[in-house]
């Protein structure tokens, strides 16, 4: 056999060799699965509760009479100090201001009887709009979760303020709607300074920061999942292979969630995983 031919049939036989070599290797890789995953480590979880709450006015004063009206002495928009003199009846008996403020409502004309007690309208409003206030409704899962003093961050719009929760109302209040009763919780949130730009009676979004876990075992939420038993459980990946963790958590951000126990730090856990994901598969990263 002559050089040519020989250095022919080892071009041939290595050609095969690695081509079997490919094969076995894309087939060896084709019974794992790939995954995304993460490492397990240290951070400060932040939890917060978001929802929507409503500017109101930090004093208000309703004037709410009876008889004939001798003088109105206010319109929609005056500036009054406290003691300042609103509404005069033709008795001799006068309604004053409790506070500075500004009045917000006048329905009464001189000349002509007060209704309100009637009604049940106001006679005469008066508000103080230079301290502001928050009124959030709280709803059964979330009520625990609040308490006084904790720290609040108000948007609207592209402005911020920070604020703090100060009251939280003893009993709900039940509503009735189409639908049919709901049970909800009023709660205030104060501003740490007097806001600016903002106007009582429109809504304002509030993330109120119900607890914080400094320095604590994390992993990212999206690897978090819960067995059938409701007891949170992850997969780690150990030597290729994907296992069943079972873990207790804590404190919970949008982002991660605290592992009280079940792992350690630098142990690997697969993201998102989705039903293709069993104990004892092969898995690889991606």
């Amino acid at each position: 056999m002559n050089t040519k031919k020989i250095v022919g049939l080892i071009v041939i036989i290595a050609l095969v060799i690695f081509i079997g070599y490919s094969i076995f290797n894309s087939s060896d890789k084709g019974n794992s699965l790939s995954v995304r995953t993460a490492l397990v480590g240290k951070e400060t979880i932040v939890e917060t509760l978001s929802t929507t709450g409503i500017l109101k006015a930090s004093q208000t004063q309703e004037v709410i009479g009876q008889g004939l009206v001798s003088e109105v002495a206010v319109e929609v928009g005056d500036q009054v100090e406290e003691n300042d003199r609103l509404v005069l009846y033709q008795d001799g008996t006068e309604k004053r201001a409790d506070f500075k403020g500004t009045i917000t409502t006048v329905n009464l004309s001189p000349d002509e009887i007060d209704l309100s007690m009637q009604t049940g309208e106001s006679a005469i409003a008066l508000a103080d709009l230079t301290n502001l206030t928050v009124s959030i409704q709280l709803t059964k899962s979330d009520a625990p979760r609040v308490e006084k003093e904790q720290s609040v961050t108000l948007t609207s719009g592209s402005k911020t303020y920070q604020g703090k929760v100060t009251q939280i109302d003893p009993i709900a209040k039940i509503t009735s709607n189409q639908f049919g009763n709901t049970a909800a919780l009023s709660a205030t949130i104060s501003f740490n300074e007097a806001p600016k730009g903002l106007f009582a009676g429109f809504d304002i979004d509030t993330e109120i920061v119900t607890d914080t876990a400094k320095n604590v075992l994390s992993l990212p939420i999206e690897a978090l999942l819960y067995n059938v038993k409701n007891k949170p459980y992850v997969y780690i990946v150990k030597d290729g292979t994907a296992k069943a963790q079972l873990i207790e958590i804590g404190t919970q951000s949008d982002t991660a969630v605290e592992v009280k126990s079940g792992l350690t730090t630098d142990q690997t856990v697969i993201l998102s995983p989705d039903e293709k994901i069993k104990d004892g598969i092969e898995v690889s990263k991606k």
